[in-house]
């Protein structure tokens, strides 16, 4: 008996090691970087699961999330622009967008969609640094 638990010892500690090892190198992996502000899929897909948007609603909304998208992207790439400037702009392009989204939603999907965007002013900004909705 002793003879079989001396030949699994080392088999056992060896085991045990490699385990410890793929444990520690696991934890001490980088966390992922912070989310940013969601791309324009993304937030259409949101908007549509949230809302109950038609085909052609995510059709007609699609074309102005993504240059709401193009607008900020060129608005955080312009470093001559101060960053207090930079957030007074970017309200102003969502504000700007507000008609423009309005115009495609119901009655009742212009009532939820104020109340989230009356919650995300609430939360503060998003991960990331973006601009909050």
């Amino acid at each position: 008996m002793k003879t079989k638990f001396a030949s699994l010892l080392p088999l056992g500690a060896a085991l045990c090691g490699s385990l410890l090892f793929c444990w520690s190198a696991g934890a001490q992996q980088a966390p992922p970087p912070p989310h940013g502000p969601p791309n324009p899929e993304e937030r259409l897909n949101r908007l549509s699961k949230d809302l109950g948007l038609s085909a052609e609603q995510v059709a007609k909304l699609k074309p102005i999330f993504a240059a709401i998208d193009g607008k900020m992207k060129a608005l955080h790439e312009d470093s001559s622009i101060p960053p207090d400037q930079k957030r007074e702009k970017g309200r102003e392009i969502m504000k700007e967008s507000g008609p423009l989204i309005d115009a495609v939603l119901t009655t009742d999907q212009k009532v939820k969609f104020e109340e989230i965007r009356k919650k995300h002013k609430e939360d503060g900004p998003p991960p990331g640094g973006g601009p909050a909705g």
